[in-house]
């Protein structure tokens, strides 16, 4: 069990010190100002093509300006809302740095940047940062580490079945999902372990317990295809409706490529279920995929078709 539960953070709530007022409120602000100090322009500010009313107009587009700019400021400062290389800088305070996922190619015409961590990967390791310094060897706590160990390992998961018995289950970014040998290794080498898996290293290992016997493992994938069709509404542009319908269906399977996520046939429903569409007819899956925390979805086929408009 986790010491510290990973709260949602897309719904932690926006504070109260970001403000969003309009230009009429802050337009009208200005002109009461400029009344009290001088009554006599009242009648002046009433007219619009009045240079001061045209200056107090330019006001107050400057501090609407203003206060975007301390509103991305403490946006940039909470780990909720941070991203790229605000991001890094708050998770730096954790000792904490963005991983690669697949380095740069040069070889290639032209060349072929490095793909990084994602913004929510690092938001996630900076929240179990409080897990690594869990010297007990909990169960997110070699998560946190496992996760760290290299930019390829898009999950992991942990269990003890026995005590002093620790396995540790991988997901990785690349093909499938199913980790290569020699990311296994890596994180065994994370844990102080030999390649095999077998021995522990010369070295004592910094994040493993003494006395914990630890097995890294990948995880099993368990495949699936999505067929279904869809059916808009008479009006709606039936191809703009059907593309953002796959957008949806595509950031279902990629979200919940994750170990332990099932795959729901609700879950597909809602994602094709987009404003102007009228029915979906799924047929695979047949039923709801059961996925447990070894475990991960993958999705091998999409064929998803525009059944016509529903009169």
């Amino acid at each position: 069990m986790s010491l510290f539960e990973l709260i949602d953070m897309s719904q932690v709530p926006v504070p109260d010190v970001i403000e969003k007022p309009s230009f009429e409120e802050k337009f009208s602000e200005l002109k009461a100002l400029a009344v009290s100090l001088h009554p006599e322009s009242e009648a002046t500010l009433e007219l619009e093509s009045e240079p001061l009313t045209k200056l107090l107009q330019a006001f107050s587009y400057r501090e609407l300006h203003l206060i975007g700019f301390f509103n991305d400021g403490t946006r940039a400062n909470m780990l909720a809302s941070a991203t790229g290389k605000d991001l890094d800088a708050l998770a730096s305070r954790y000792n904490i740095t963005r991983l690669v996922v697949q380095e740069e190619d040069s070889s290639t015409t032209p060349p072929t940047p490095a793909v990084m961590e994602s913004d929510d990967a690092l938001r996630r390791r900076t929240q179990m940062a409080f897990d690594g310094l869990n010297t007990a060897g909990s169960n997110d706590g070699y998560v946190f580490f496992a996760l760290g160990s290299d930019g390829r390992v898009l999950d992991a998961y942990a269990n003890s079945p026995a005590p002093c018995e620790m396995n540790v289950y991988l997901l990785s970014h690349e093909g499938d999902g199913q980790p290569s040998q020699n990311l296994i290794e890596k994180v065994r080498a994370t844990f102080g372990l030999t390649p095999d898996g077998l021995s522990q290293l010369p070295e004592p290992s910094k994040v493993r317990p003494q006395g914990d016997r630890v097995r890294v493992l990948p995880a099993t994938i368990i495949e699936y295809q999505v067929e279904a069709e869809v059916f808009i509404k008479p009006g709606p542009d039936a191809e703009v409706v059907f593309s953002k319908a796959m957008d949806a269906l595509n950031k279902y399977i990629e979200d919940n490529h994750k170990l332990g996520n099932d795959i729901t046939r609700s879950g597909i429903y809602a994602a094709l279920h987009q404003p102007g569409t009228h029915n979906v007819q799924v047929t695979k899956p047949v039923s709801d995929l059961a996925i447990d925390k070894t475990e991960a979805p993958h999705c091998t086929g999409i064929n998803v078709t525009l059944g016509g408009i529903s009169e």
